[in-house]
């Protein structure tokens, strides 16, 4: 049965709510390391964001400032387990019953830049105004700062900065704009529940915004069209990432990307029921299966990435064959997709905590070895 529009609201809230009371509880009594979060200056509303791990709490962000405006101010604090022992709820094949993480080691540099680029890509998420990347290079100094020794990022308008030679039970974040550095000051945070309950506001808050606006607007697409258009549109945010990747950077998306995927994705659906039927469960999966082998293409086979006219045609088959049955050239490789796409479906939906796990795993990789041979014999004589 469809639901309206004030149903599907009323059902994110309850989802937004569970989720809250989730996370108080998982936050109770940890995290077990130092929690910082603003002292100064006095910016509203704070709102907990935090990263888990096997359902602990490895890292707690604290964001401060009225989302809604694009020039700040704005001023994120964030807390990290350098290393911290969790234990395992239950027995997970190849999981120990207790087991060390930390984040990853990386350059500090290139964390402070990323976690810049984070925060612009909140601004453009959250206000709809995409700031250009500033023309100079990211400038990095070491500074005492209120906050203590510090090292420091600034590009543009916007900088970073992470303590050094702080506690060793925590490493320390700071990152905004709008907020000058030398001003800020920090304190220990020992109850976020306030930080939980301002996070449901302010979400609930942006989610009528987002309800409010006009959908976008498509140029006309029907059929094999309509769903080429939604594969470049993939294909195109999968080369943003990577290039963001190669240079350590985090991936910026165009104001608007993220409406402008799902009107593509709902037209795709729709043009799915049109041509095959059934419901627009169905559908989706029809859709979610083509985009991924046209993903997997790009990243896994060479060819698909410096070859036009073999790139061409494997989307042009991968296409037809899927919305209107097609027979085509690529006949072999489509249907070792297929395999391929059926035993991940089923994997995904194990239980975790299944013995048998990690032998459909194992059969996975294999199917998807053969799918990528596949493809290349027909590369080869296409």
């Amino acid at each position: 049965m469809s639901q309206s529009s004030d149903d599907e609201y009323r059902e994110w809230v309850r989802r937004l709510r569970d989720q809250s009371r989730r996370d108080a509880e998982s936050l109770v009594p940890r995290p077990d390391y130092p929690v910082f979060g603003l002292a100064a200056p006095a910016l509203t509303p704070a709102v907990l964001l935090h990263q888990s791990h096997s359902g602990f709490p490895v890292v707690v962000a604290l964001r401060y400032g009225w989302w809604e405006t694009a020039t700040g101010p704005h001023v994120t604090v964030t807390s990290a387990a350098p290393k911290a022992e969790i234990r395992a709820a239950s027995s997970v094949p190849g999981v120990p019953a207790s087991f060390t993480y930390g984040p990853p080691v990386r350059d500090p540099e290139r964390d402070l830049i990323r976690e810049i680029d984070a925060e612009r890509k909140r601004v453009a998420v959250h206000t709809g105004v995409d700031q250009d990347e500033p023309a100079e290079p990211p400038r990095y100094t070491r500074e005492t700062l209120p906050i203590g020794d510090a090292l420091v990022c600034r590009h543009g308008t916007m900088w970073a900065a992470r303590l050094i030679d702080g506690s060793p039970e925590v490493i320390v974040t700071i990152s905004g704009h709008g907020a000058d550095p030398d001003l800020v000051r920090l304190e220990p945070v020992t109850d976020l529940a306030p930080m939980l309950a301002a996070r449901n506001e302010v979400f609930g808050r942006l989610r009528e915004r987002r309800r409010a606006m006009p959908p976008p607007v498509l140029e006309p697409a029907e059929g094999v069209a309509a769903w080429r258009a939604l594969a470049d549109f993939s294909l195109a945010s999968n080369a943003r990432i990577r290039q963001a990747a190669r240079s350590g950077r985090e991936p910026r998306m165009p104001v608007g990307s993220g409406p402008m995927r799902a009107a593509l994705w709902q037209r795709a659906v729709r043009e799915r029921q049109r041509f095959a039927g059934g419901s627009a469960t169905t559908a989706d999966g029809a859709v979610t299966a083509v985009i991924n082998h046209v993903g997997h293409l790009d990243d896994r086979a060479a060819w698909f990435g410096t070859d036009a006219r073999l790139r061409e045609a494997a989307i042009d088959q991968t296409l037809r064959r899927a919305l209107l049955a097609d027979s085509v050239p690529s006949e072999p490789a489509q249907d070792a997709w297929d395999r391929y796409w059926s035993e991940h479906l089923a994997w995904l939906r194990l239980d975790p905590q299944a013995a048998d796990r990690l032998a459909p795993a194992r059969n996975r990789d294999t199917l998807a070895d053969y799918w990528l041979r596949a493809w290349a014999r027909w590369a080869a004589t296409a």
